[in-house]
């Protein structure tokens, strides 16, 4: 279970990106903190495995998944509200 949900971008958080961290929180009752990469390295450390991690930066996606924390980019995400947009039109376009 998922309890806190840190967020760690080089660049800006888009629209998409805040309302795909929103339901995640919502889903799993966890908190989001927006974090610093000093913060970010701290926390890897500690580990946790009620912790979801999220971040454009590839090493400390690495490193927090070799901790065993769950993780996602924004690249990612981005890709997976695409396709889920894409079924949903194609849904409504059968009906």
């Amino acid at each position: 279970m998922i309890k806190e949900i840190l967020v760690c971008l080089q660049g800006k958080e888009d629209e998409v990106l805040a309302k795909q961290i929103s339901m995640l929180s919502e889903r799993h009752h966890a908190k989001v903190k927006r974090i610093s990469f000093a913060e970010a390295e701290s926390c890897i450390e500690e580990g946790g495995q009620d912790v979801f991690f999220i971040s454009d930066d590839k090493a400390l996606l690495s490193k927090a998944q070799d901790r065993g924390i769950s993780v996602n980019s924004p690249i990612k995400m981005r890709e997976s509200y695409e396709k889920a947009m894409e079924m949903l039109k194609a849904l409504g376009g059968k009906r």
